[in-house]
């Protein structure tokens, strides 16, 4: 009986669902690590596209950091954390249309990161 059915199954002719293609890499974040009061970014999945890194203070919108990474497939960078005054600071990071953002936040007490959004 099993074996009918899957026949019949198999000749119906239904083609197979397509499956959705984006010609845009996303960037993938693999990892963020608080070492000390270093942030350890690692950015993966760039499928050799142009991509850029930026760290960001959000009260005064100065760029802190920025790197363009082209024709890799992976990025990994230490930025020093424990230069910076307490405050709020955006890292971004941007392939073509998609961008990836994560909040950093120091204070006395130490530095939080937000999920990546």
């Amino acid at each position: 009986m099993f074996t009918l059915l899957l026949s019949l199954l198999l000749s119906t002719g239904v083609p197979a669902p397509e499956i959705p293609t984006d010609d845009a890499a996303t960037p993938l974040i693999t990892r963020s690590v608080i070492d000390d009061e270093d942030l350890e970014l690692t950015v993966a999945n760039l499928e050799r596209q142009k991509t850029l890194v930026l760290m960001t203070d959000l009260k005064t919108d100065e760029v802190l950091f920025t790197k363009r990474v082209i024709n890799h497939n992976g990025y990994s960078v230490r930025l020093a954390l424990g230069e910076l005054p307490e405050g709020r600071y955006v890292i971004s990071v941007k392939t073509g249309d998609v961008v990836r953002q994560q909040i950093i936040m120091k204070t006395e007490n130490g530095i939080l990161c937000s999920a990546w959004k």
